[in-house]
């Protein structure tokens, strides 16, 4: 419960002339609660602790100059999200544009009020960052930007603050699969100068609840763009199990 609990207690007593003298309701120095020459005193401590949740928000497809927006639905809840995939027609695979729309929201789980200064996302190969595209980020290296958007936006606990990041697909056909989009919190403050009590921001550790992912694939057919929202292998064979025990053990 993070509660401290500090003791005080008279250790020792004296009369006017520094000798010792008998106390009538209490022993000093015995630690004994209850009796009056000792009392506490509790102070509960307050942690800090942003956690961030990425998604995917639209799957864009531009084709003959025809735009086509897709909404996933996602919220950042799922999990794991389902992969949002677009299937490429094989004869416009040099010509169509694919555009993914990510949103990136952190939230201020913890009981300190905080900053998150800096946002940093890694760029999965067969990506691009356009920044014409996404004028509230920078890019620091080839596959990973930065945003500071949200460094003057105070959460206070439970609130959160979202971001968005548009990422755009490399077109060729030997540029399928799954792409897997990482975000992360890469610097955070408060004025306590207290540390995140799970998480370490900028150190790109699987697991923490800073960073987060989301999955788009890629894939080609002869017919018209589609576009997915394609349950995960975990989910198909979870789903499949059921069935199974509750066919032996109910049925």
């Amino acid at each position: 419960d993070r509660i401290l609990i500090n003791t005080a207690e008279i250790s020792d007593d004296t009369d006017k002339d520094g000798k010792p003298i008998d106390d009538v309701d209490s022993t000093p120095d015995n630690n004994k609660e209850g009796e009056d020459d000792i009392d506490i005193e509790k102070v509960k401590v307050k942690y800090f602790d942003l956690a961030l949740k990425k998604w995917v928000s639209q799957a864009i497809v531009v084709e003959d100059g025809k735009e086509v927006i897709t909404e996933t639905g996602h919220t950042g809840n799922e999990n794991p999200e389902p992969i949002v995939k677009v299937d490429v027609k094989s004869k416009k695979i040099k010509t169509v544009t694919v555009k993914f729309r990510y949103k990136i929201k952190v939230t201020n789980e913890g009981q300190i009020e905080g900053y998150v200064k800096e946002l940093k996302d890694y760029i999965p190969e067969g990506l691009k960052f356009v920044a014409e595209d996404n004028p509230e980020w920078k890019q620091i290296d080839e596959n990973i930007v930065t945003t500071t958007q949200l460094e003057n936006t105070l959460l206070q606990p439970g609130e959160s603050a979202t971001v968005e990041i548009l990422l755009t697909w490399i077109n060729g056909e030997n540029n399928m699969g799954l792409k897997v989009n990482v975000a992360e919190i890469s610097k955070d403050y408060n004025e306590y100068g207290t540390p995140d009590i799970d998480s370490t921001p900028d150190n790109k550790k699987e697991g923490e609840d800073d960073i987060d992912d989301a999955p788009v694939l890629l894939g080609t057919k002869t017919g018209q763009v589609r576009v997915y929202i394609v349950l995960t292998t975990i989910i198909l064979l979870t789903m499949a199990g059921g069935i199974i025990l509750i066919k032996k053990y109910v049925l």
